[in-house]
């Protein structure tokens, strides 16, 4: 315990001591027993440790921490006894039971049941961390405010479920004023895979090679300083990071428990104060940037700025955007994407329709995901906005909405095929996908092609129930798209009439 953390809690006249007991079973093992119980003794006055001490049961735990605490204590303190003892109120009776064998009678102090001090848990949780191989922070441990906020953050972000609306692939940039660094912050909400849900935060402002690719039993090393937020069920969690959730405010019958670590080469550490403060900062922006809409795809200058009060009272503020893409070179390049047919799972219905435009503004307010038309495009053109919609299952259509926003589409193409086939790519910054074929004399491809010429390009491709067609049903996704049409010849170019041109003899 740190002098820090010695005046949050307070100091208290005299040799006042706290027992503290817990089931240590998940973390610990000691051979041949089932279970195995931990006990620490702190001093109040000097807010140290004096005893810790783990053991089969829970009086001989209770037991060697306080003798422990009399005869050879921790952190450098001297021998001596309590004058009063604190204990949680499951533990005061074994406590007045292992008093009068270790102290005289005469000098036996009284023992009152109290609710430990949050400070006193987060402490146990370190030592528990410690015997559970977690490499703890060099700097100072948070503060009940800085977990309450933490919890409180994750808690919002839990419930907005992030992870249906951004691919894993998305990286967003983050900039905050509390915690600057060189490149800013680079965060990626997990979970559109079904795997893992939660968020990775990585400074410097990009993620490492490999994490997209990454092979299970593989791990990708993370860059010093990354952190992460993960949300388990409460069976796979140490029960310490299970406990400390519920005791700052997380619903105990929730399906999922955040996990909050600093990643190491070696594996995984407890969080310091700085880094608790930035989690809770992140978690924020991420679920403040995520109700736009979100807008999932888009340049950096669509970004969600906001501030949140840090449990020191200080104000962080923050800026939240899609990472922009790198720079382009100097020298022209052709981009070259191989189109996957991965995006629409077989069975999916693909339709060509149209909109008006006052249900094009219905829908922006309607969908999940949402991308407006790109800076440059033509206005509003024609009365029938073309429309591609992909008619996902309710189970597929987060996911499928997600990888489009990922795909940063530029449109619909129709490519002729040898086949006399018209196959409808959907082509976008990040790769391509082919979505549906139509013979190449189909009358839809026409009135297609009419409705394109009199929007001057603009159209929609809509990801949502099959119920939307009657005004019901979920929009899932709504990208407004240009693709610009290829130019006409020149009128001088064109023939006047059907028939043929004479030569000069």
């Amino acid at each position: 315990m740190t002098s820090e953390t010695v005046g949050r809690i307070g100091r208290h006249e005299g040799g006042t001591w706290l027992v503290l007991g817990r089931d240590i079973s998940e973390s610990v093992q000691i051979d041949g027993e089932p279970q195995v119980r931990a006990a620490m003794v702190l001093d109040m006055v000097t807010g140290l440790v004096r005893g810790l001490a783990a053991a089969p049961t829970e009086m001989d735990a209770i037991a060697q921490a306080v003798e422990m605490g009399l005869t050879k204590p921790a952190g450098g303190l001297p021998p001596e006894r309590p004058d009063e003892v604190l204990c949680a109120p499951e533990l005061e009776a074994q406590i007045g039971q292992i008093l009068p064998s270790l102290i005289s009678r005469d000098h036996l102090p009284p023992v009152r049941a109290i609710e430990p001090p949050a400070e006193s848990e987060d402490i146990f949780d370190s030592f528990l961390g410690h015997l559970s191989g977690r490499e703890q922070p060099d700097e100072p441990p948070p503060d009940p405010s800085d977990w309450a906020l933490l919890y409180r953050s994750a808690l919002d972000f839990y419930r907005a479920a992030p992870w249906t609306r951004w691919d894993d692939g998305v990286v967003l940039a983050l900039e905050t004023s509390s915690h600057e660094t060189e490149g800013g912050w680079a965060a990626v909400v997990l979970g559109s895979s079904g795997i893992q849900r939660g968020l990775l935060l990585c400074p410097g402002g990009h993620m490492p090679a490999g994490l997209d690719d990454q092979k299970v039993g593989h791990p990708v090393p993370m860059p010093p300083g990354t952190l992460s937020l993960m949300l388990d069920p409460p069976s796979e969690l140490p029960s310490d990071v299970r406990d400390k959730a519920v005791r700052y405010g997380w619903p105990p019958e929730a399906e999922l428990v955040p996990g909050a670590f600093r990643l190491h080469p070696e594996g995984r550490g407890d969080l310091g104060e700085a880094d608790a403060q930035l989690l809770a900062v992140a978690l924020a922006a991420v679920t403040a940037h995520d109700s736009r809409g979100p807008i999932a795809v888009g340049s950096a200058r669509q970004a969600t700025k906001g501030q949140i009060v840090l449990g020191n009272g200080r104000t962080a503020k923050f800026s939240i955007a899609l990472k922009p893409a790198a720079p382009a070179p100097d020298v022209p390049q052709f981009r070259l994407h191989q189109a996957g047919s991965d995006l629409v799972p077989r069975g999916t219905p693909v339709v060509l329709g149209h909109l008006r435009w006052p249900s094009v503004a219905e829908l922006r307010a309607a969908a999940r995901i949402r991308r407006p038309f790109p800076p440059g495009a033509p206005g509003p053109a024609g009365t029938e906005v073309p429309l591609l919609a992909i008619l996902a299952r309710p189970d597929k259509g987060e996911s499928i909405a997600a990888k489009v926003a990922q795909l940063d589409p530029f449109g619909v193409t129709a490519v002729r095929t040898d086949a006399g086939q018209q196959v409808f790519v959907l082509v976008g910054s990040n790769g391509a996908q082919l979505l549906m074929g139509v013979p190449a004399d189909n009358p839809g491809m026409s009135d297609f092609r009419r409705r394109m010429r009199a929007t001057k390009g603009l159209h929609v491709v809509m990801v949502a129930d099959e119920a939307t067609s009657r005004g019901e049903g979920t929009v899932y996704g709504l990208f407004e798209c240009h693709q610009p049409l290829p130019k006409e010849p020149p009128q001088s170019d064109r023939r006047k009439s059907g028939k043929p041109q004479k030569r000069r003899k």
